[in-house]
């Protein structure tokens, strides 16, 4: 019957789905599943790392629904950025680790789906279980946030082995890899600031602060406008002392959610900043990037985009403000 009934379709130039509200027959259930989801509940830093994994989604089916399933914040920043739709991870999600029994809207929207890409389950655990219980015939991919200790190679490179069971993803992920490096997201920028970020989410990755407030009186004599930005990580963990070494050599501004932080980085005509999630964010968007390392590995972490340098010392206080202003000339 159900190829009958896309046949009757196909003759009349009817999509399935106007010719269900014209008859007002039930949907077909294959035609419901037009879901694509992402499941990512990561920081901000390896979200934007799986970025091309949605931006793949959206050419590989064009028809499809691209909804990543994560914090309300980073949802709102990757429909500003990539132009998907997003779910908020506290809306019920969580169940699924438990008796599966999905608020309504979330339900709805996983049994409308026909392909899930999760960084948050694995195989025959009570995640997947309740998933398929819901949504029987979902194609599931198991992903990983961090490549295991003994991978050689970059995170971006971690993923697209990950997909190797699906190749037709994994090429055009690769194809969206080769984009992002060779010109972002194509976010077009004012280059009116040298915008610095001096925090992370790990205090081991910082830049001492005495560094950044030197490096930032160097550019300003050097004829750049300097702005510092802080978040809500660093308002919480820097010292008073800190913020008014900071504000001595540039303002300081403070966006309130990650979509002002994507407006600030439009104003950019250069970032500086350690291996956080803005780093991340501006590279990303086209931004030219110097990303200070440290501890972590810039082979494996070094974020994507077309204008990033890497400084990096197994030290990161060895990092000097004189390397910071050569690497920018």
């Amino acid at each position: 019957m159900r190829a009958i009934f896309h046949s009757f379709c196909s003759t009349f130039c009817l999509s399935p789905f106007y010719f269900c509200l014209f008859t007002s027959l039930p949907y077909p259930a294959d035609v419901l599943r037009r879901n694509v989801l992402i499941f990512h509940t990561g920081a901000l830093g390896d979200f934007i790392l799986a970025w091309p994994l949605a931006m793949a989604a959206g050419r590989l089916f064009p028809q499809s629904r691209i909804i990543c399933v994560t914090h309300a914040q980073k949802g709102v920043l990757a429909e500003k950025a990539l132009r998907v739709e997003w779910a908020d991870i506290e809306g019920g999600w969580h169940r699924l680790f438990s008796d599966g029994e999905l608020p309504p809207p979330a339900g709805k929207t996983l049994a409308g789906a026909h392909t899930i890409f999760t960084f948050l389950g694995q195989p025959n655990d009570d995640w997947s279980r309740n998933v398929r219980a819901i949504n029987p015939e979902v194609n599931l991919h198991y992903l990983r946030t961090q490549p295991p200790a003994n991978f050689a190679g970059h995170a971006s490179e971690y993923l697209l082995e990950s997909l190797s069971s699906t190749p037709a993803v994994q090429k055009a992920v690769e194809q969206i890899l080769r984009s992002v490096a060779d010109r972002g997201l194509g976010v077009r920028t004012s280059n009116e600031l040298t915008l610095i970020h001096p925090g992370s989410g790990s205090r081991e990755k910082c830049w001492p602060i005495p560094h950044f407030t030197e490096l930032a009186k160097r550019l300003t004599a050097s004829g750049h406008t300097v702005r510092f930005l802080i978040g809500e990580v660093e308002r919480e963990r820097f010292s008073a002392s800190d913020l008014r070494q900071l504000m001595s050599a540039a303002p300081v501004v403070e966006p309130q959610n990650l979509i002002e932080l994507y407006r600030e980085l439009t104003f950019a005509r250069a970032f500086i900043g350690n291996d956080s999630g803005p780093t991340h964010l501006a590279s990303i968007m086209g931004v030219p990037t110097i990303a200070l390392f440290g501890p972590t590995d810039p082979a494996v972490w070094k974020p994507l985009g077309p204008r990033v340098q890497v400084l990096r010392e197994s030290s990161i206080e060895q990092i000097t403000a004189d390397d910071v202003v050569a690497s920018m000339t």
